[in-house]
């Protein structure tokens, strides 16, 4: 009995078969671990419903203008109160109304901006990573001419001889940011192009854009969103600086950057004027680029865990 039993201690163990996560579960584990994610998306959650709620924050129009009591000072101020939290700027129009509509004008430059260098990015790289031939060369050509063009003086020239209108920006900006995303989808699709999946597609007759919806357009979103996110940062930031330079968003619009245009005559008397949209549009862009870096790293194959 005892040598059954010795033996029975002995047995090893069968070993239990580990379980493989799947891709997505992976990623929102990296995800939940990666510090800038956090630190990135609860900033960027903040300043999406602060602006995105605005009536609930502040009950004043910030068309409002009141020149009895305008460079009014903020609450932290000695003289400031609570009727106006940041103060007024130079025509009495309450501050924090401003900034958080102006947030919004912003916000929706960046998104729209994001959206139409994607159409143009995506389209011409897919067409030059899977076709090859002479639409890679013709891609290749528009790519490397565009490459030639720095972007913020053709911005500077396009919206002053064309005229100053938000369609128009979104329009310039968008038609001037899609290299990135041009040179990304084109070393993704030829990555694919070759794969067993895609050639089974190609032999049983499937057209070129059901190929693109169904095998080739889920396997690049991945490194399309992490290109689209740290561009969104660069759309925003170059819209305030065409405003800043006059020739982006105008009255009775309002955006942060125009925000720090109009207030650049009282920096050194009244430096919240500019401090506070400033900071604003700083943690907005820092959000926005912790989380791209973040979605690169979770979604590398080596990814930070």
């Amino acid at each position: 009995m005892s040598t059954i039993a010795n033996e029975q201690t002995n047995t090893p163990a069968t070993p239990k078969p580990e379980r493989v996560s799947s891709p997505g579960r992976l990623a929102l584990r990296r995800a939940l671990r990666h510090t800038g994610f956090w630190v990135g998306g609860v900033i960027l959650a903040v300043i999406l419903i602060a602006v995105l709620g605005a009536p609930l924050f502040t009950g004043s129009d910030p068309a409002l203008q009141d020149l009895s009591h305008r460079l009014a000072p903020p609450v932290w101020h000695a003289t400031g109160d609570w009727s106006h939290p940041l103060g007024t700027d130079h025509l009495g129009r309450d501050y924090l109304a401003l900034l958080l509509y102006g947030g919004r004008i912003s916000l929706l430059i960046g998104f729209l901006t994001i959206v139409l260098s994607s159409l143009i990015g995506v389209t011409l790289g897919v067409a030059a990573g899977y076709c090859g031939g002479t639409v890679d060369l013709v891609v290749n050509f528009i790519l490397t001419v565009r490459l030639t063009l720095p972007v913020v003086l053709v911005a500077l020239v396009a919206v002053a001889v064309l005229g100053q209108s938000l369609p128009l920006l979104v329009l310039v900006i968008g038609g001037l940011m899609w290299d990135r995303l041009v040179i990304v989808t084109r070393a993704t699709t030829q990555q694919l192009a070759r794969r067993d999946f895609i050639t089974a597609a190609r032999s049983i007759g499937s057209s070129m854009p059901r190929i693109f919806l169904r095998e080739l357009l889920p396997n690049i979103t991945a490194p399309l969103i992490v290109v689209c996110t740290l561009e969104l940062a660069r759309a925003i930031l170059l819209e305030s600086t065409l405003t800043f330079l006059g020739l982006g968003v105008q009255p009775p619009l309002t955006s942060w950057g125009l925000m720090v245009a109009e207030a650049k005559s009282q920096f050194l008397f009244r430096p919240w004027l500019i401090a506070i949209p400033g900071l604003s549009l700083a943690l907005l862009i820092l959000s926005i680029n912790l989380l791209g870096d973040a979605l690169r790293d979770v979604t590398a194959p080596d990814g930070k865990a």
